[in-house]
């Protein structure tokens, strides 16, 4: 089995453009693909619905799409209409065998005053192939100076707890991006 996890950053490359075809590209081949940074409805970004556009770029795959964030994003017209919509960001499972279920585990979260730390999660995938437990998830951490080098301890064990749970009968796989930065202080 090919297994690639790719944190897409929006679609965004190393030339500062987006571009999901390339991106699709990128990961074409593989039999299981985790990404993370998957957004829908999202102004600065092009493909307004990437879940979609990535599903329609890799058609022999089957997906699974989990927004860790969840925002109102729709409009009103004059008349009164109103044209739902959310703005959203998470993370993504395609497969080229059936996916049976999956799930939407949110991580916890390490209140910090000095950095901005947005909700994270794992999205769980049950692959048919035969089953196996994958799982996407963002395991970034922003080493503040007030400390906060917990969050990502507590992030990244909690990444793997479904998948090392006792009694589980499948083998599981997680795909993250479980990189680390410092960040300056911020001035008050």
């Amino acid at each position: 089995m090919r297994f690639v996890t790719y944190n897409i950053q929006y679609s965004k490359g190393r030339d500062g453009s987006h571009d999901l075809g390339r991106t699709a590209d990128a990961v074409d081949g593989a039999d299981v693909i985790c990404l993370q940074e998957v957004v829908r409805n999202v102004d600065r970004i092009p493909d307004r619905d990437q879940p979609s556009r990535l599903g329609d770029l890799l058609p022999r795959h089957y997906w699974v799409y989990g927004p860790c964030v969840n925002q109102d994003a729709s409009t009103c017209d004059e008349d009164g209409t109103v044209h739902n919509r959310r703005r959203q960001f998470g993370n993504m499972v395609l497969s080229r065998w059936p996916i049976l279920s999956s799930r939407l585990l949110l991580l916890p979260r390490v209140r910090t005053y000095d950095i901005a730390s947005g909700q994270r999660g794992v999205l769980e995938a049950i692959v048919d192939a035969p089953p196996v437990r994958c799982g996407s998830t963002r395991c970034i951490s922003a080493t503040s100076t007030s400390g906060s080098a917990l969050w990502r301890s507590a992030t990244c064990s909690r990444c793997c707890s479904p998948f090392l749970e006792k009694g589980r009968r499948s083998p599981g796989l997680t795909g993250s991006d479980a990189g680390s930065r410092r960040l300056p202080p911020t001035s008050s």
